[in-house]
């Protein structure tokens, strides 16, 4: 299946990239999530991740829905879905 995936703030910076599609055989966004630090390793693993849990303030929408009121990262994809992804940003 096809799936869409969106990075903002530091995450496009870092990255160098805003979306990419890509193709997946898992069905869930943690089997997306373990593609994508495949991809990106460490500088992806350090933004969004403390430990093996997603930092608290990384917000996640599937679709254009947080996906805290889903099924957090067990959340099932079907194809064309789209993952949007929010680094923690701090302000001042």
């Amino acid at each position: 299946m096809k799936i869409k995936v969106e990075f903002f703030a530091i995450l496009r910076e870092v990255l160098d990239i805003s979306s990419m599609e890509i193709e997946c055989e898992g069905t869930t966004i943690e089997d997306v999530l373990n593609l994508l630090l495949e991809r990106f390793g460490s500088i992806l693993e350090n933004i969004i991740f403390e430990g093996r849990r997603l930092k608290d303030m990384v917000k996640i929408l599937l679709n254009g829905k947080d996906i805290r009121g889903l099924n957090d990262i067990k959340t099932e994809l079907k194809d064309g879905d789209c993952i949007s992804i929010f680094p923690p940003i701090a302000g001042g």
